[in-house]
């Protein structure tokens, strides 16, 4: 990726009949002291129209493009780190992983 990265990148799923958004989350680059990571602050799934596999749709398409930015994610949306939390071979992009015992 070049060095004319984005600060701000957005993803959202929609459904295939009336294009509601049916899930979304957004990432912020951000400079700490030892690197610079991705923060996801949150994630949407809307109550009435996501497909029970919603966020392992959504979490694909964050996930792809955090490897192709090389750089890691911060997850502070509990939804999100429950996510990484049941996928341990994506352990080496969560920055600041919370203490497991």
């Amino acid at each position: 990726m070049s060095e004319e990265t984005e600060t701000k990148k957005y993803f959202t799923l929609t459904n295939s009949d009336d294009n509601q958004i049916t899930s979304g989350t957004d990432l912020d680059l951000i400079k700490r002291k030892d690197e610079t990571v991705w923060v996801m602050n949150h994630v949407f799934l809307n109550p009435d129209e996501h497909d029970p596999h919603e966020i392992t749709l959504l979490m694909k398409q964050v996930i792809a493009y955090v490897q192709e930015s090389g750089k890691k994610v911060w997850p502070l949306d509990p939804i999100a780190i429950k996510y990484f939390e049941k996928h341990p071979e994506l352990n080496d992009l969560w920055y600041h992983q919370p203490y497991i015992k």
